[in-house]
């Protein structure tokens, strides 16, 4: 052994290395033996006869420094690291050798007896290195390289392809105080968990996630129920946070799934396809397809899969928040709210009008007046007739069915595309109506000790009498002309002193109406006496009215532009009049009015100018009603009536069923007088409008301000953000607890891999293959177009212990880093290699427990 060492250290190098490799440069008249012992250990020795000198590393193009004095190696240590590579071990210097070796400078060279080396080799020159065949290895986690020669050093020419498809000879290089990349230095096997720095990303990817999906969900509950503003960009912002956790929640898995397929093909055999398709499983649909991966990575293909499924979450959480149309209430305060107050009625002074916005007040009554000159002792003021602006108002919501509503209202108080209610109460004429007879031959009962008109009974409606319809409403009413001789402007023609009930308003008429209805009204029924069943086809009913004031509450609701009211209370204060019409006694007091009431206690007289004034309102309104409804309809030929009325034009009358009235016509009688007083809004000059904040304050045309702010409820159909909370919480939940799964599960594989995070990257399936192992086989499929052969595909690979048995063993110690050492004999490494040539572990970890066992020998 030491002729042949002898032998290969006289030859001299041929040339210049043909491949540019990194060289480490040894001195020269060195000795090397190896050898072989028990437990796979190997020791070194220094040969007395050799002083010894440290080796060194060589920079490129610089000059070897010395490493230090000779020292022997300290007992083995393991290496362990993340990448995936090979574990070598270093040996106990209690080992013994029969050779040694001393380590020169290159630079001590020339001192070297010739005995030891005929021919020293030449220095290469700046960026050129030598090419010595060695066998290179990285124990994973290593700093340090570890190599042996084979044989003698000569050169040799590489082809660079043949590199590329087998491992290359190399060496390498460092400085003297920085370590090689791979080192056989082994780091304490008491890890703790906060050592695992590189694990943390699947655990902090998983919290990010959770995160994520909690700021999803926060996100979307502080929209929802508010207005869809800016949707396209709230539902972007809710994309990204879906994206951010499926992110997370993937990067987890992803992290997980690695950690697996490391754990899977240390303790199982697959075939090359399945391996490929294994590592391929998250990126690669087509890689699912092998059914071989579903029955050895089971857990693995879980993950795989659980991945491929995770855009559902954008999908299904991109759902639960929708935009529907749905009615907001705010309970606030609306501008512009009007109500009435008959008392500006009688604080009004025709000759000096109200004005509003310089637009004169109206009223609803007109007057005449005793003389011109007001401060005339026998001068005052006195009713003739309802203003023909109101007459106007009347009249339309007669027609129309209904009040009338003024134009922009709703605009104005509730505002745009708005809906509002409000509640008003004020003081209003209301009739008050009541059914004092009903039925064939029934007696009219007396109305508050009122007697009926004189003649006025059931027999003149049908089946009895002619008439369907009879109303007389003029009992006591006032005389619009009180002279018979006046001036213009109703100035009497005689001297004072004037009659003293001259103006007065002595009754107010009580409207008496006798109407038949159909006993059936589904049944046309006969059309004349002549037709059987005529008697029994007709009812007669008769109703009194009287004018009372009323505090009314109503609320108003302005939808879409209508103006709907209901009347929650309608409280009758007392007649607007408080007299009895005595029926046949004529006044004789020199006026045109005849009318005797009693008691005349209770007469309003002008001279009381506010209360007059305002019941002279009432008296207006209650006429206008009074004429619509006055007159009557001759039914004997119920098919063809004849009518005598302005009723018919009314929604008294039914015209569908021959304007027979209609069975509800006491209360429609109050609805129809409510009409006409409420149209009174749609022309805010008259003087009864006012503003509902400021009863005291006349409206006029003007538009409210924050003066005029009344308490309102405004509603409207709007576009809001719907979250379904529930659907966003099954999706995320479902996603998190297979996530968390998958972690356990990735934590449990690290465990097993004796802590290691692991990767799929490319350094690691590099540290992982190289070697002899897979180089026997064919890796270049037909024609050389990166396909594997079929064979190939088929053979089962595993990971685990690569034991490559050899010849000689060599091991180099550097004082700078005593535990680097190489392997060429019997050396021990993880990697891939076929069924019987690796050694798989389990969760123990079997290196661990070789160590223990080398330690005690």
């Amino acid at each position: 052994m030491a002729a042949e060492f002898g032998d290969w250290s006289q030859r001299s190098p041929k040339g210049p290395a043909s491949s540019p490799t990194h060289r480490r440069v040894a001195s020269d008249n060195v000795s090397l033996i190896s050898q072989s012992l028990a437990d796979d250990a190997v020791s070194f020795t220094h040969l007395p006869s050799v002083s010894p000198e440290p080796q060194s590393w060589l920079h490129l193009g610089a000059t070897a420094e010395p490493a230090g004095p000779s020292t022997t190696s300290p007992p083995a240590n393991w290496s362990e690291d993340g990448d995936l590579g090979f574990r070598s071990f270093t040996t106990s210097p209690s080992l013994t050798s029969g050779f040694s070796q001393s380590h020169r400078r290159p630079e001590q060279s020339q001192n070297v007896p010739a005995s030891s080396f005929q021919t020293t080799r030449p220095k290469p020159a700046p960026i050129q290195f030598e090419d010595v065949p060695v066998d290179f290895y990285s124990p994973p986690g290593s700093s340090q390289p570890a190599f042996s020669p084979h044989g003698r050093f000569q050169h040799s020419r590489t082809d660079s392809r043949a590199n590329l498809l087998s491992t290359p000879s190399t060496t390498a290089w460092r400085s003297p105080r920085t370590p090689p990349p791979y080192s056989a230095m082994m780091p304490p096997t008491n890890r703790r968990w906060w050592h695992w720095q590189s694990a943390w990303s699947m655990y902090l990817s998983f919290l990010f996630g959770i995160c994520c999906a909690i700021g999803h969900h926060i996100f979307y509950k502080t929209l929802d129920g508010r207005p869809a503003v800016n949707q396209l960009a709230m539902l972007r912002y809710g994309a990204v946070l879906a994206f951010a956790t499926k992110a997370g929640l993937v990067t987890a898995i992803v992290i997980a799934f690695k950690q697996r397929i490391w754990t899977t093909v240390r303790s199982k055999f697959l075939s090359v396809a399945a391996l490929d398709s294994l590592f391929a499983a998250t990126e690669d649909l087509s890689a699912l397809l092998n059914l071989e991966i579903y029955k050895r990575a089971k857990l693995a293909m879980l993950l795989a899969l659980f991945v491929w499924l995770t855009p559902l979450i954008i999908i299904l959480t991109s759902n639960t928040l929708l935009v529907k149309p749905a009615l907001r209430v705010d309970d606030t305060r609306c501008l512009g709210v009007r109500s009435l107050n008959f008392d500006k009625e009688g604080l009004e002074e025709w000759r000096t009008p109200t004005k509003v916005d310089g637009i004169t007040g109206l009223s609803v009554s007109i007057w005449n007046t005793t003389a011109v000159d007001i401060s005339s002792p026998d001068w005052f003021d006195y009713y003739t007739a309802p203003s023909d602006q109101f007459v106007q108002v009347a009249s339309t919501a007669a027609y129309m069915g209904h009040a009338v509503a003024r134009a922009g209202a709703s605009n104005d108080i509730c505002g745009s595309n708005w809906n509002c209610t409000y509640t008003l109460n004020f003081t209003a004429p209301a009739y008050k109506c009541s059914e004092v007879a009903s039925g064939v031959g029934s007696e009219i009962e007396p109305l508050n000790d009122l007697k009926p008109p004189d003649g006025f009974s059931t027999k003149l409606l049908i089946p009895e009498g002619n008439y369907s319809y009879y109303a007389y409403t003029s009992g006591g009413d006032y005389s619009s002309m009180q002279m018979n001789d006046t001036w213009p402007g109703g100035i009497p023609k005689t001297n004072p002193p004037f009659p003293e009930t001259l103006g007065a308003f002595r009754t107010e008429p009580v409207v008496w109406i006798g109407y038949s209805i159909r006993a059936n009204p589904d049944e046309k029924g006969p059309v004349n006496k002549s037709m059987p069943g005529w008697n029994d086809a007709y009812i007669p009913k008769v109703i009194a009215c009287e004018n009372y004031e009323a505090a009314y509450t109503v609320t108003f609701n302005l939808t879409g532009g209508q103006e709907i009211r209901n009347i929650t209370e309608r409280k009758f204060l007392r007649r607007v009049v408080d007299t009895a019409w005595a029926q046949g006694e004529d006044a004789n007091d020199g006026t045109n009015d005849n009318t005797t009431a009693t008691p005349k206690s209770n007469y309003i007289y002008p001279q009381d100018a506010r209360r007059y004034r305002r019941v002279a309102a009432f008296h207006s309104i209650g006429s206008q009603l009074r004429y619509f409804v006055n007159g009557t309809v001759d039914s004997h030929q119920v098919d063809n009536p004849i009518q005598v009325t302005k009723a018919v034009q009314t929604k008294l009358l039914d015209p569908r069923r021959d304007y027979l009235p209609l069975p509800n016509l006491k209360d429609l009688i109050q609805d129809f007088y409510e009409d006409m007083i409420f149209s009174l809004f749609s022309n805010p000059q008259f003087l009864s409008v006012v503003w509902a904040a400021s009863p005291d304050k006349v409206a006029g045309t003007v538009a409210g301000d924050e003066a005029t702010e009344y308490p309102c409820v405004r509603s409207r159909l709007e576009n809001v953000f719907s979250y379904h909370e529930r659907d966003l919480w099954i999706v995320y939940s479902l996603a998190i607890l297979l996530a968390l799964g998958a972690v356990i599960s990735g934590t449990l594989a690290i465990l097993e891999n004796e802590g290691l995070l692991r990767s799929t990257r490319f350094s690691s399936i590099v540290a992982a293959t190289r070697g002899p192992a897979l180089e026997k086989l064919g890796w270049v499929g037909p024609e050389n177009q990166g396909s594997l052969p079929r064979d190939v595909r088929n053979l089962k690979v595993g990971y685990g212990i690569v034991h490559k048995p050899g010849g000689l063993g060599v091991l180099q110690e550097d004082t700078s880093y005593p535990e680097r050492v190489a392997w060429d004999g019997g050396d021990i490494r993880y990697g891939f290699g076929l069924e019987g040539d690796v050694r798989q572990t389990k969760s123990e970890a079997s290196l661990f427990r070789q160590r223990s066992m080398a330690t005690r020998n």
